[in-house]
């Protein structure tokens, strides 16, 4: 990708995550779009926030670049984050017990423009591109987990609302 392909990119992301966070609120809203989106103000769905717009990044590349083998960067820049975030939120949180909305949102940006530099820095692994029909299951194994977790999570900190 390009510095400028790169740039719009990260800031549609960064628009289209944070935007995920507010769809719960629309009246056409139902379950099966809770399943997609988040609709608690957890870590969980945070993490959510982060995938799916990679997932939408690794669509993208596959699509404009005609080469399934793109998939493969996205994703396991999307899933990578995940822990980060994790660690991120509760670094914060063990201090002031309470969410503070700059520091989410300074999190939150910094997470995708990661991702996004992660995918951008693992696009040229041969490992990571020839094993695509991986990368494919494992986004599928990721959508129904975090799908399920939204509605059927266990009493873990992570899952909690806020």
């Amino acid at each position: 990708m390009s510095r400028k392909e790169t740039i719009i990119a990260t800031i549609l992301l960064v628009i289209f995550g944070t935007g995920m966070h507010f769809v719960h609120h629309f009246p056409w809203f139902n379950h099966f779009w809770g399943y997609i989106f988040p609709v608690t103000e957890s870590v969980m769905a945070h993490m959510k926030m982060n995938f799916y717009p990679m997932l939408l990044l690794a669509l993208y590349l596959v699509i404009s670049r005609r080469n399934i083998e793109e998939f493969g960067a996205p994703i396991l820049a999307g899933l990578a984050i995940m822990p980060c975030v994790v660690a991120a939120f509760y670094s914060y949180w063990i201090f002031v017990r309470h969410e503070i909305l700059p520091v989410d949102i300074v999190i939150y940006t910094s997470s995708v423009i990661l991702s996004v530099q992660w995918a951008k820095h693992w696009r040229n692994n041969l490992k990571i591109r020839k094993l695509w029909p991986l990368w494919i299951a494992v986004a599928v194994i990721t959508i129904v987990v975090t799908g399920i977790l939204t509605y059927h999570y266990p009493d873990w900190i992570i899952f909690a609302d806020k």
